[in-house]
């Protein structure tokens, strides 16, 4: 590894361990030391941020593949060609309006497509594609034979794009629907560019999503993974390259101190028998990246969790928290173990009547909590009697009254910066999701756009409070080798209290997170709190029960992949049903407000 490069990783591994609480790495011991590798990564859920998680942990100095529109950007250009990126042009990243409108005038002959008021001999050219709106269809032009004719190499022929190609009018007219043009982008030199690296024995990094995006689930992988392997290889027959699948999981990936898993699979080899279809050509060579795509995209999906839809994740998230038997410590690998069986689990047997009566209940108990004001963790510590959640409520105020006086100051000085953080990140935010069709909230570029405006602001607002202390220490002491020591001094100072004053806030968030339960215990009565203890244990005497139950049925080896072992099981079972009631949840209910349990509510999933 290069100086400057080690260096930007050493400097990106101090701003990780600040931003994230926890970064934890899993089968780093796979990693290959030597030789050439690709590490596949996904989801691509925190756009630069994620490459500079795999620089940081990997051990290997890996240029990652980089759209060419961030490669544009002076700063994140300079710092992809610090860390030797490779810059890819996007089909996406060039796509532009077309001029006019275009239809299918003839449906027995859908490749034909005419435009209205087109400029097609000056817009397209063979192997562009056309884009009809709202992702109807896509396909790609053959022959371009007038200003208004086009021929296509496979029509666009789903009931969508259809309708969207032959809307008719009040008049019967067809006055078409507006497109967009994406032009062929040569991807000749980075293919070549990729293979001299790999014939070095060099690594190459590549999200196979293509974007970045914040979805729960994985999206469909583009070809070129599989190409670049099964190329380099074929044209350095003894090439000895490693795919290594990388998954990285977030736990609230957009938070400040918030907490990463990044785990390496086992590496692939590209088989012989696959190397000679691809070489084949025709169908044979499609066939072979086929092949190999669904391995790599089998291997990634074991080490990322996996969900449908938000809501789906929500549920899981709950239903994992109420198995985890009361005193179990989960750390990072094991929770997110669980909750991918969980995730797999739930999706095969949603529509098991069992599971479908539990779900509601697990709804039904996130409303309770909404209720209360507390968090799941946080109810088996409402049980304290009203004297002691008094003593332990006004000690953790006054500690978290000292933590904020000593913490007020730093905060202030620093203030400037978490504004423009929030702002910008905001702002770049909502820019991405105008720009994606992919993207639900933009959530995936916010920790990378917070990051960039404190590499900017932060050295800026020290250089001026080192200033500041200069300009002071010279008004107030005559002697200039004074001014300088206190201005050196203010320079060592404001990074070191930023440090101290961010582990202080992490004590300082622990306490506060600790005060609901015993605000509960204060203002709520006795038998209420009781009550949803009793909610707690039957929901999870109930959980535990029906996964011991199906989980021999979605899983062959169900006893090698839990994570909560039989015996602990069964404890948690028997501890549950020494407190719990059948009817604790219904009486529990029956207590609220009519409007706390609405069925619009019940859609919504508290996911702390």
């Amino acid at each position: 590894m290069d100086f400057f490069p080690a260096f930007l990783v050493s400097f990106f591994r101090l701003v990780l361990n600040t931003f994230f609480r926890s970064i934890k790495v899993r089968g780093i011991h796979k990693i290959p030391t030597n030789g050439p590798v690709i590490f596949a990564v996904a989801p691509h859920a925190n756009q630069f941020v994620d490459p500079l998680m795999l620089s940081v942990t990997c051990g290997r100095s890996v240029g990652f593949l980089a759209a060419k529109k961030s490669m544009d950007k002076f700063w994140i250009g300079m710092l992809g060609r610090a860390m030797k990126s490779i810059s890819v042009e996007r089909a996406q990243d060039v796509i532009f309006s077309g001029k006019g409108t275009i239809y299918m005038p003839d449906e027995s002959n859908p490749s034909l497509i005419h435009g209205i008021n087109t400029q097609f001999i000056k817009q397209i050219k063979p192997r562009s594609s056309i884009c009809l709106p709202k992702d109807m269809g896509t396909a790609e032009v053959a022959q371009v034979i007038s200003d208004t004719e086009i021929l296509l190499c496979k029509p666009m022929i789903t009931p969508g794009a259809v309708a969207c190609l032959r809307v008719v009018d009040e008049s019967g007219n067809m006055p078409g629907t507006v497109y967009k043009i994406s032009p062929h982008v040569d991807q000749s030199r980075m293919f070549s560019e990729v293979t001299r690296r790999l014939s070095h024995n060099g690594a190459v990094g590549i999200f196979p999503e293509g974007g970045s995006h914040d979805r729960p689930e994985l999206l469909p992988l583009k070809a070129g993974v599989a190409i670049m392997a099964l190329d380099a290889v074929a044209k350095h027959p003894n090439l000895p390259l490693k795919i290594v699948p990388c998954g990285l999981s977030y736990f609230h990936a957009d938070k400040f101190r918030s907490r990463a898993v990044i785990e390496y699979g086992d590496p692939i080899e590209i088989p012989s028998e696959l190397l000679e279809q691809y070489k084949n050509g025709g169908t044979d060579k499609r066939k072979a990246i086929s092949l190999l795509l669904d391995t790599i995209e089998v291997s990634l999906k074991s080490l990322t969790l996996q969900s449908p839809d938000f809501d789906t994740l929500m549920v899981v998230q709950a239903v994992r928290r109420l198995y985890t038997p009361v005193g179990k410590k989960l750390d990072l690998d094991q929770t997110l173990a669980m909750s991918r069986n969980f995730a797999e689990g739930y999706i095969r047997m949603r529509d098991n009547p069992e599971v479908k009566a539990l779900t509601q209940q697990v709804l039904q108990y996130d409303r309770l909590l909404k209720y209360y004001g507390v968090l799941d963790h946080q109810v088996k510590n409402t049980n304290i009697s009203s004297m002691r959640a008094l003593c332990l409520f006004c000690y953790r105020a006054v500690e978290m009254l000292v933590f904020f006086i000593l913490s007020l100051p730093v905060l202030i000085l620093f203030s400037p910066l978490l504004f423009l953080s929030r702002m910008v990140s905001k702002k770049m935010a909502a820019e991405a999701l105008a720009g994606s069709s992919v993207k639900i909230s933009g959530n995936d570029v916010v920790t990378t756009w917070k990051l960039l405006t404190a590499m900017v602001v932060l050295p800026t607002l020290s250089t001026v409070y080192v200033i500041i202390s200069y300009i002071l220490a010279r008004v107030y002491f005559t002697s200039s080798y004074t001014a300088i020591a206190i201005a050196v001094l203010t320079s060592i100072t404001i990074p070191t209290l930023g440090f101290v004053t961010i582990r202080m806030s992490d004590i300082g968030m622990d306490i506060l997170k600790s005060l609901p339960p015993l605000m509960v215990s204060l203002t709520t009565p006795k038998h209420s709190t009781k009550q949803l203890r009793e909610v707690r244990a039957e929901l999870s005497a109930n959980i535990t029960a029906l996964v011991s139950g199906l989980g021999p049925q979605v899983f062959p080896n169900f006893e090698k992949k839990r994570v909560v072992s039989h015996d602990e099981a069964l404890l948690s079972i028997y501890a549950a049903q020494k407190m719990r009631r059948s009817s604790a949840l219904n009486d529990c209910i029956k207590e609220l407000p009519p409007n706390v349990l609405d069925n619009d509510m019940l859609s919504s999933v508290n996911p702390t």
